[in-house]
């Protein structure tokens, strides 16, 4: 992955954060662009772009939807579909219409790495096709993250109560505590403060 270019195609911008976060600290990957749709996607020229991450849900053309004309503009660039459900009917689409493979934003972050890497070497990811040789455990203390609890950890940075973090990432205050606990877990922190101080020591929101 170190000398690859990716494309992330998703509507949400912390989530493309936390995304370009963990290639390029955990993956290592040479170049990130970022895309929040398939119109913006074809402003990307064809020879500059090594594989694509493209969200399932996005305005005007879905990601389904998308893989063929992505697929007609990017010749011989790997798709890999991004969704926050694991759907046997999405997934099964996404195969039929060429994707190289289908990843559920809640994996975390060494696994999302492995399996980039996998296709990238030529293979595929698909949910079925897991396996323990196509993952590794690339170094780098946020490795245990998912792109979900980047997001949260933006949010805990910026100071905002997890009433606020809910309401902006559009889940229940109870899940936000769940994120904040596996945070702090992965991070060895003993409350929010400290794992701020050790984010930004990182530069893990930076």
């Amino acid at each position: 992955m170190k000398d690859s270019h990716i494309l992330i195609v998703d509507d949400h911008a912390l989530f493309r954060t936390g995304m370009q976060m963990i290639l390029t600290q955990v993956g290592e990957a040479r170049g990130i662009s970022e895309a929040s749709s398939i119109r913006d996607a074809f402003d990307f020229c064809e020879s500059s772009v090594d594989l694509i991450l493209l969200d399932i849900h996005l305005p005007g053309l879905n990601g389904i939807d998308g893989i063929k004309p992505l697929r007609e503009k990017f010749s011989g660039v790997p798709i890999i579909i991004l969704s926050a459900s694991s759907e046997h009917s999405a997934i099964n689409d996404a195969r039929h219409l060429g994707a190289a493979g289908f990843l559920n934003k809640a994996a975390l972050a060494e696994e999302m790495v492995s399996s980039i890497s996998h296709v990238l070497n030529g293979g595929t990811c698909f949910p079925e096709d897991t396996d323990a040789s196509h993952y590794v455990s690339p170094a780098g203390i946020g490795k245990s993250l998912t792109p979900r609890q980047v997001e949260v950890l933006i949010y805990l940075c910026e100071g905002k109560p997890n009433k606020l973090i809910a309401r902006e990432l559009e889940m229940s205050e109870n899940t936000v505590r769940v994120h904040v606990s596996a945070i702090l877990a992965a991070l060895g922190a003993s409350n929010r403060s400290e794992a701020i101080l050790i984010a930004q020591r990182e530069g893990l929101t930076t």
